[in-house]
């Protein structure tokens, strides 16, 4: 119940967010769309158009099922649950408040084929879930500190591209990844302090 209900806050917070930015704003950021569409070049966007794969719910849903996977046979179910949750509850998200608040995509040349809502960015709002999720998962989980710190170099490296890379492609705002990255990251640490209240809830219960 208290994920469910963590996950109709973020809903609303989003919707909220998104309905007032959109109404007070409106398209303000889209000279800064230009901008980066103006110094587009054939290999930079190349390059874009891989690292967008890493916000991408094609790649992010099997890379969760190996992740899990291990987890699970290492007995770590809780650990688990909360990358599943992390991730999923991101795409559900994402994808209920882009289709409140109904933002247009920009007025620019897209170099991806987008057919949904533009705010907030799902690619974003994936990434930030589920790299933040391995990050947390393996601090749970006590794993090496090797294992910890190259999980959040990888996450912290890989994040911003994802988010730079859709205001490339000219499929988003700027106000669009950025608040794809906070509703991503605050459900993935929303899903991991549950998750975690749970285990120390559990642990208090049995018998000494």
């Amino acid at each position: 119940m208290r994920l469910l209900s963590g996950l109709a806050a973020f809903i609303l917070i989003g919707w909220g967010a998104g309905a007032l930015w959109t109404s007070v704003v409106g398209s303000d950021d889209l000279e800064a769309v230009r901008q980066v569409a103006e110094s587009r070049s054939a290999a930079l966007t190349a390059a874009m158009r891989v690292v967008t794969w890493a916000g991408s719910a094609w790649l992010l849903v099997p890379l969760a099922v190996g992740c899990c996977t291990v987890l699970l046979r290492r007995g770590l179910l809780r650990e688990a649950a909360a990358v599943a949750l992390s991730l999923g509850g991101a795409m559900l998200i994402s994808a209920a408040v882009r289709a409140l608040v109904s933002r247009p995509r920009p007025p620019v040349e897209h170099l991806q084929a987008v057919a949904s809502a533009s705010f907030p960015s799902g690619h974003s709002t994936q990434a930030s879930a589920f790299w933040l999720s391995l990050v947390l998962a393996a601090r749970a989980a006590r794993a090496p500190s090797a294992v910890t710190l190259s999980a959040a170099v990888i996450g912290a490296l890989l994040v911003p591209c994802v988010a730079f890379s859709r205001v490339y492609l000219g499929v988003h705002y700027p106000s669009d990844v950025i608040a794809g990255v906070l509703l991503g990251s605050g459900w993935a640490t929303f899903v991991a302090v549950c998750t975690e209240d749970r285990k120390v809830s559990l642990r208090s219960r049995a018998p000494s």
